[in-house]
């Protein structure tokens, strides 16, 4: 080794295929190094190195054993055997291992996959599903959305039409058709052969009414489930909006008669005339009933016959009256042609028991049924009727009672007591002179009978006085604007107060009954403002111009304030009396509190035929 190592280049050893022929010293004679198997002389297998030490002129050769030589090697191999043996049963069983959790995992992704194919094709069909519902539920909402109570019968099933065709299977071949109380709707004329049928029936409280019917063609199927779910749905919805529909019409319909008997019963207590009453439950009644274009009602009271006019839908004419005790009956006797010709709604009126009219409805055309809340509507209005009457029956007689009290009293005073009381005065003048042409007079009895007799003169002249206000002879005898001068100048007398009179431009009121309640209006506003007022200063005006009448009463005395004379409440016989003749002349009759102090009367009424036309060339003042 030391040889070995001494080579400076050291020694290359290359393995050589054994060759028997030639000997390894003569590969080292040759200079040549290397290693080969081969035999020794015993014939045992070593290995035999050569080389040619040429630096200091030697060769070598070394021979090992092979056996013992490969023994440590062959011992190590063993192991790397056993190793490796271990090592590739290891392999084995991970590759099979790994071969069949591929095989697996492949069967595993394979069932994936069917499954995943499954499940899309199950999400397609549930997709499919969800668009059906959400067309369905579209179809629904739509539906519902539009069914306004507004709408009319027909344009909700129509709408129905529209909004259910396309969230059906088949909406291009799909034909609809609703069937409501008779009345007939339908999306197409069925001229094709549709053979398929769904049907729903359209029940409203508990009673069918209808159907709705959908058709499918002889090859085209229905989703029976959910098609018919859905129509049995949009039934139910419809079915729902006719009851809702039904009850806001009754609401509609009570809130019009219940709106037509305010309006009534406000305008009776207001209205002043039987005609312009008539005319107000015309114009409040008509529009209240079932029908109002082509009603005509009819008010037969007092032998007065009230019509309304049915001409134009929108206006209720003005009621005209017609006299039955007329020789003209022309009107009369055409709405007599009336009752025998058309159905009618009736109600009695009745004043103290007794008949003595009715209100009737006509319509100028065949109507299938008439609601009873009509005639309940009529019934209550007729009631209304009979309590105007009555009160102004009874009105009437209060005021005639008065009148006759005015006059029995004034006639009494006149022909009775201020004669008694200008007897007794007469006597006392004669007592007086008497005593004073007797010898033995005594001058204080004297004197007491002449007091007796002023005091009776007097009374008489107060006398006088009031038998003219309760007898207005200057009324009846000059009229009415020389009765109101006289009225004035016994007012500034008797009460030692301020009157004036002025009047310009007045018709001349040829009417007895005008003249007296505007007589009478005037007196009460006067002793009015002297007793309660004690207004020391009165203007009493009568004015007009073409259409309107005016009579003011005005005073400078302390008045009343917030008197409102529409009430029931208002204190006062008189101020009720005079708020009756002035319903009396049709008049509005105003208490109104002036600026300046005091209270104004006033009265207002449009001129009527009771006044004549041709007024005074000369207004006086």
């Amino acid at each position: 080794m030391a040889c070995l190592i001494s080579q400076i280049d050291g020694v290359k050893f290359k393995h050589l295929a054994p060759d028997e022929n030639i000997p390894s010293k003569n590969y080292t004679l040759d200079k040549k190094s290397g290693v080969v198997a081969t035999f020794d002389y015993r014939q045992v297998p070593v290995i035999e190195t050569y080389a040619s030490l040429h630096s200091i002129g030697l060769t070598m050769i070394l021979k090992l054993d092979e056996e013992e030589l490969f023994k440590p090697v062959n011992e190590k191999l063993k192991d790397i055997i056993v190793y490796l043996a271990t090592l590739i049963s290891a392999e084995i069983l991970l590759l099979n291992w790994f071969v069949r959790k591929l095989i697996q995992s492949e069967k595993e992704a394979r069932q994936a996959k069917e499954t995943a194919e499954q499940y899309s094709i199950e999400l397609s069909r549930k997709e499919s599903e969800l668009r059906e519902r959400l067309k369905e539920i579209t179809c629904l909402y739509e539906i519902r959305r539009s069914l306004g109570l507004e709408l009319s019968v027909e344009v909700a099933c129509q709408n129905i039409i529209k909004f259910l065709i396309p969230a059906m299977q088949h909406p291009e071949y799909t034909s609809i058709t609703i069937n409501l109380d008779g009345k007939h709707t339908s999306s197409v004329p069925q001229t094709r052969d549709f053979t398929h049928e769904l049907t729903s029936e359209i029940r409203i409280n508990g009673k069918a009414c209808g159907h709705l019917s959908v058709y499918y063609p002889k090859d085209k199927p229905f989703l029976i489930m959910e098609e018919q779910r859905l129509i049995n749905a949009i039934t139910s919805d419809l079915a729902l909006w006719l009851e809702r529909k039904q009850v806001d019409e009754l609401l509609h319909a009570r809130l019009k008669e219940i709106t037509c008997l305010y309006e009534i019963r406000r305008s009776m207590g207001v209205e002043l005339s039987l005609e312009d009453v008539c005319f107000s439950i015309f114009k409040y009644l008509i529009p209240a009933l079932q029908y109002p274009e082509i009603a005509t009602a009819v008010i037969d009271v007092n032998d007065k016959h009230f019509t309304s006019g049915n001409e134009n839908q929108n206006h209720v004419n003005q009621p005209h009256a017609d006299s039955k005790t007329d020789s003209n009956l022309s009107g009369l006797e055409l709405d007599q042609e009336i009752y025998k010709s058309k159905p009618v709604l009736q109600s009695k009126i009745l004043i103290n028991g007794i008949e003595c009219g009715h209100l009737s409805i006509f319509y100028s055309e065949e109507k299938p049924s008439y609601l009873p809340e009509e005639q309940k509507l009529v019934s209550a209005i007729a009631n209304d009727l009979e309590s105007w009457l009555e009160l102004r029956h009874l009105e009437q007689a209060l005021v005639s009672v008065a009148e006759e009290q005015a006059h029995t009293i004034g006639q009494e005073l006149h022909d009775n007591v201020g004669q008694q009381i200008a007897a007794i005065g007469y006597q006392a003048r004669v007592l007086e002179k008497k005593i004073s042409n007797s010898v033995n007079g005594n001058e204080n009895l004297a004197t007491l009978a002449a007091s007796i007799a002023t005091q009776t003169q007097t009374a008489v002249i107060h006398i006088k006085q009031l038998a003219q206000g309760l007898l207005p002879f200057e009324l009846e005898a000059n009229g009415l604007i020389q009765a109101l001068q006289t009225l004035a100048t016994r007012i500034s007398t008797t009460y030692n107060i301020d009157c004036d009179f002025s009047w310009n431009n007045i018709n001349i009121i040829n009417d007895n009954s005008t003249a007296l309640n505007l007589y009478r209006i005037t007196q009460e506003a006067a002793n009015n403002a002297i007793r309660h007022g004690k207004a020391k200063h009165l203007t009493i005006s009568l004015m007009s111009d073409e259409k309107m009448l005016c009579l003011s009463i005005c005073d400078d005395g302390c008045g009343f304030t917030g008197i409102d004379i529409n009430q029931p409440s208002t204190p006062g016989m008189g101020i009720k009396i005079m708020q009756y003749r002035a319903k009396e002349l049709g008049a509005k009759l105003e208490i109104l509190a002036r600026k300046e102090g005091g209270t104004e009367v006033r009265l207002k009424t449009h001129i009527t035929k009771n006044v004549d036309k041709e007024s005074k060339s000369n207004a006086r003042r």
